[in-house]
């Protein structure tokens, strides 16, 4: 399948900017990544008559999996969307973050029955998608309990969004593994993509020469739009210098010397 590329600018002011280091000047890119997600959401939105089902989206980190998921919500659920992302693995965590996210009275309730069942019922009054980011971290109860969730409200669509460990720690868990409705694996670009992709994604790369955007991927960014975003912020930051330099291969080793070595191969 051919790669679509679309590009759009960065967001109007006070709208999120879901760019890793908030890249000014970078684009939203369509990829057949991102575009297989938009379609999955479509489905997973819409299935069980419209209350919704479960979907995971996995991968390794900085590829685009949780960009995508934001932005394709910010069109499919803008207002219904419950965005979780937690800083710890524990039950606890996610009960309070949906406490406060589903705007319920006061602090949660110390016992966890009691403010489990308003949290559920809360979710039960309209249509809700809860998107939980970084679903690796959960642990087994946390899980057991995005499960209950689902199981108990009548309109609750279940994003989750993980590294590539996510897939096996569902797997472990037979009960929510088995409702899951669809699974995408996030990979990295291939060369035939990163050309399609990265000239629309920034300014900078609009005329860079085919065979440098080549150079820069094998060397230091292997497919992956977290570690382009490392190189256009570092880039664009050395061409506002005084005096302004002109674009080379030199600049871009220069940039390659300030990146974690173990992330790129040698310049031969």
């Amino acid at each position: 399948m051919t790669t679509t590329v679309v590009g759009q600018p960065n967001p109007p002011e006070n709208e999120p900017n879901y760019h890793y280091l908030g890249l000014p000047g970078a684009h939203a890119i369509l990829t057949q990544a991102s575009q297989e997600t938009y379609a999955d959401l479509v489905t997973t939105l819409n299935a069980n008559d419209g209350r919704g089902a479960i979907m995971c989206v996995h991968g390794g980190v900085g590829l685009g999996k949780t960009f995508a998921v934001n932005s394709h919500l910010d069109e499919l659920a803008p207002h219904t969307t419950l965005r979780i992302k937690l800083s710890s693995s524990r039950i606890q965590a996610l009960r309070a973050a949906l406490y406060k996210k589903l705007d319920l009275p006061g602090d949660p309730p110390a016992s966890s029955i009691r403010c489990e069942t308003m949290i559920k019922n809360a979710l039960s009054e309209k249509p809700r998608v809860l998107l939980v980011d970084e679903a690796q971290w959960l642990d087994t109860r946390t899980f057991e309990f995005i499960r209950e969730l689902w199981d108990d409200a009548t309109r609750l669509a279940v994003i989750l969004v993980g590294a590539e460990t996510c897939y096996q720690k569902i797997k472990n868990r037979p009960a929510l593994d088995s409702r899951i409705l669809l699974w995408q694996r996030y990979k990295p670009l291939k060369p035939t993509e990163v050309l399609a992709t990265i000239p629309h994604y920034h300014p900078l790369w609009k005329n860079a020469p085919t065979d440098d955007i080549l150079w820069i991927d094998d060397l230091a960014c292997h497919g992956n739009f977290r570690q382009w975003a490392k190189i256009t912020h570092l880039l664009q930051e050395a061409m506002t210098t005084e005096p302004c330099p002109t674009y080379s291969r030199d600049l871009i080793r220069a940039i390659f010397s300030r990146i974690d070595p173990t992330q790129r191969h040698t310049d031969t």
